[in-house]
């Protein structure tokens, strides 16, 4: 896991930054070589100390590839308000989804994420399992159209329910 997408003692909160959310994800993309994604860029606050205007973030059909989730995930980790993400199809691949898992463990509100139609398979789905074990938060999880194999794919769904269960 790259240093960017390391969890810093307590969760991040954007009205401690000295950075907007727009350069906070401009110097990531920079520092991982990637080009911004305009759909996430036209939506971050460019004034420090805001955050993002909704509790979901929508990145579905919307190519970020796994070098460019770690500049998203570094606005997610600084919004602790958001509930839900949609990453579907989004060219993500294992590791992708592990750095995803590293930030969303100690995310204090979200609840549902969408990863399906990703090239993703049993280190994923792992990692996922880990992800609903440590956040029972989490009651909903998309994986259609992935490779996660079926025994993982029942143990996911296993995992949720009894998330939900917890959530009452």
């Amino acid at each position: 896991m790259s240093p960017a997408t390391k969890p810093r003692g307590k969760y991040n909160n954007a009205k401690k930054q000295s950075k907007s959310l727009r350069e906070i994800y401009e110097e990531a993309c920079v520092e991982m070589k990637v080009t911004p994604n305009s759909v996430l860029l036209n939506t971050l606050p460019n004034k420090v100390g805001m955050v993002l205007n909704s509790d979901s973030l929508d990145l579905s059909r919307n190519y970020v590839g796994d070098r460019g989730l770690v500049p998203v995930l570094a606005i997610v980790q600084r919004s602790p308000q958001l509930q839900k993400l949609n990453f579907s199809e989004n060219g993500l691949r294992n590791n992708a989804i592990k750095a995803m898992v590293g930030i969303l463990k100690y995310h204090p509100e979200i609840s549902s994420i969408d990863v399906s139609d990703n090239y993703i398979s049993e280190g994923a789905g792992r990692a996922l399992e880990s992800l609903l074990k440590e956040n029972t938060r989490i009651t909903d999880l998309q994986f259609n159209n992935t490779k996660i194999d079926v025994d993982l794919r029942l143990k996911l769904k296993e995992q949720l329910a009894a998330n939900s269960k917890l959530a009452g």
